[in-house]
């Protein structure tokens, strides 16, 4: 009677345990996909908002780039740059795009130069639509930081 008990096979190991572990499992996959025509529809008891039609409006148009006020504002900056020593002279034209620092710019952390950089960049990019340029040491010419031309990024190396 022993040797019965050993053969007999455990009801979660027979042919129709295994149909439905199959079967559960199948059914989960099928439960996980969503399916587009499956959309969910308001009951009876709580139906959907009504929403006023509204005209469709376009998107705000881009202000008017005032050249004027930017050109002002940069002036400022750099005026007020050069009244800390930050800045010895600047020119942007269209052979020269370089702004010269002085001895100010190194006791500078890199954060505030960074912001600094990027304040002059969105201005020079109102005035003359783009918006790169070289940041050099006014007495050794040395390339401390630029405004990249196509991603714009700003880089510091001193």
């Amino acid at each position: 009677m022993d040797n019965q008990k050993d053969t007999k096979k455990k009801w979660y190991r027979t042919w129709w345990a295994y149909g439905l572990y199959g079967l559960f499992a199948v059914s989960a996959v099928v439960a996980s996909v969503d399916d587009p025509k499956n959309t969910a529809q308001p009951v009876a008891n709580n139906p959907a908002p009504v929403v006023a039609a509204t005209p469709k409006q376009e998107a705000p148009a881009k202000p008017a780039v005032d050249k004027v006020a930017a050109q002002k504002e940069l002036d400022a900056l750099m005026n007020l740059s050069k009244q800390a020593k930050l800045v010895t002279s600047y020119e942007f034209s269209d052979t020269a795009n370089v702004v010269y620092i002085g001895s100010a710019w190194y006791t500078q952390t890199v954060e505030f130069k960074k912001n600094f950089l990027a304040k002059v960049s969105s201005l020079k990019e109102q005035i003359t639509g783009y918006h790169r340029f070289e940041v050099r040491d006014a007495y050794s010419n040395e390339k401390v930081a630029e405004v990249t031309a196509f991603s714009g990024s700003l880089e510091v190396y001193k």
